[in-house]
């Protein structure tokens, strides 16, 4: 008994040094970490006291705190906005293009991942991928400049081509007109998304034991069989938790205020015009900061209900979640 007791004081000693030696290694990161979370804090949890506008009558020169509350036990602002023709309208626009973003921006960086990996050059794999992920880098302000002196009707080389080799009779307005708007919406943020999202994908499969592709080459398995037998299972968890994400983004237009306000004008503003693009015309345009609140806590509340549904339904369907 004394012999247990003595080895059991050493044992408890020499777990206190390590746990010791962990906490000072782990210092230099968790100091890393304080920055990040700092800003977290200033910039995303104190200013959520702002929420208050959007259930008051703000006034700029009384501030937050004194400004009067607004009618309807402050629920004021939130039913003027369902209240009105153009609530509907936003809200379509945003669902459907962010459903668009979901269907046809999602899969094409599985797709490029697994081309890339097929390549056996390496300097033309890696000339392809930064060629691919460079769009990434350039603002949506400079990528409508980009579309614009390719797509506009006067000497954009599109439409000049399109007349010379007789497709069309006269010059189209791709920009303007609101039949072109959610295609050039959905096909400008595969250009720029499509190679960067792929760097994640890409990363995983050169992660994958190269024995399994070997062991299914034996058993006489294709490219096909090896990306649905192998490349797939190992891609899935990644794909449904950037998915889950991008659910969570839907009534933000997928992500796309930059988007929707470089190419949104007044001639397409019908199907252009998004909750994000929305909520600061009325709020720094029109002065309406309350109504502007109220819609953008509107837009966040239902995003997170999107975001933990989708994550629930992941979680049924393919045992992957985000939590």
């Amino acid at each position: 008994m004394k012999g247990e007791s003595v080895r059991m004081r050493k044992r408890k000693k020499l777990n206190s040094v390590i746990a010791g030696r962990d906490a000072k290694s782990q210092l230099t990161l968790q100091m890393m970490v304080l920055p990040a979370i700092v800003v977290t804090v200033l910039m995303s949890y104190l200013p959520m006291y702002g929420i208050t506008i959007a259930f008051k009558n703000y006034n700029i020169f009384k501030g937050v705190a004194n400004s009067p509350w607004a009618r309807n036990n402050g629920f004021e602002h939130f039913i003027d906005f369902f209240s009105t023709e153009s609530c509907w309208r936003v809200l379509g626009n945003t669902v459907y293009i962010a459903a668009l973003k979901l269907l046809f921006c999602t899969w094409p960086p599985v797709l490029l991942a697994v081309m890339l990996n097929e390549l056996r050059s390496s300097k033309f794999m890696k000339l392809s991928q930064t060629l691919s992920y460079l769009p990434h880098f350039i603002g949506w302000s400079i990528a409508y400049g980009i579309f614009y002196n390719l797509l506009n009707p006067s000497s954009g080389a599109l439409n000049i081509l399109l007349v010379q080799w007789g497709i069309v009779d006269q010059k189209i307005n791709f920009l303007a007109e609101s039949a072109y708007y959610r295609p050039l919406i959905i096909l400008t943020a595969l250009w720029k998304g499509v190679g960067w999202g792929s760097i994640i994908y890409l990363g995983v499969i050169c992660n994958i034991d190269q024995g399994l592709y070997e062991a299914l080459a034996i058993d006489g398995g294709n490219r096909w069989h090896k990306f649905r037998y192998i490349t797939w299972p190992h891609l899935r968890p990644t794909f449904a938790i950037l998915f889950i994400l991008e659910c969570g983004k839907i009534m933000s237009g997928g992500d796309g205020f930059d988007q929707a306000y470089a190419f949104g004008n007044a001639s397409n503003r019908q199907v252009a015009d998004i909750l994000d693009t929305y909520i600061m015309r009325t709020g720094f345009d029109n002065g309406r900061y309350s109504y502007a609140t109220a819609v953008g806590l509107f837009k966040s509340i239902v995003n997170l209900a999107l975001l933990i549904t989708s994550n629930r339904v992941s979680k049924v369907m393919t045992d992957e979640s985000l939590f």
